[in-house]
């Protein structure tokens, strides 16, 4: 499972354990692009941001750093292995979609998004995504 910038403001947006949602639909690994983590930190710091958006990118980024954190000493958390990714933007992803486009069709792996552009260019790339459903829960879509 491939994690877009925008489903890491879902905790914060809507208070949705992403990660426990994922776990309920059986993905068990989770892989940040590198990408999506320089936008996480980028919106952070953005000063023309309302303060709950603002407030939902520090909630996803810190509730990120915390599971890595959690996964270096127990090795295990809500059942999620996380791999932060690095080193695709290098095989020709010019933007983040792309990134995540690339890296999904390389490792045959779905992706969690809401949004609705990214969404209908990995399901035209036969790539299954999983979005926010009614503001409390995750569903998948092949």
């Amino acid at each position: 499972m491939i994690v877009d910038t925008n489903a890491l403001l879902i905790p914060g947006e809507f208070g949705v354990d992403i990660f426990a949602e994922l776990e309920r639909l059986g993905y068990t690994a989770i892989i940040v692009p590198r990408a999506v983590l320089n936008e996480l930190e980028a919106l952070r710091g953005r000063a023309n941001m309302k303060g709950k958006e603002r407030r939902a990118a520090a909630v996803g980024y810190a509730l990120l750093q915390d599971y890595v954190r959690d996964m270096k000493s127990s090795r295990e958390r809500c059942g999620c292995t996380i791999v932060l990714e690095a080193g695709v933007e290098e095989e020709g992803g010019s933007d983040t979609d792309t990134t995540i486009i690339l890296l999904a069709a390389r490792c045959g792996a779905a992706v969690l998004t809401n949004d609705e552009v990214l969404r209908r260019r990995l399901t035209d790339a036969g790539i299954v995504t999983v979005y926010l459903r009614g503001r409390t829960r995750l569903e998948e879509q092949a």
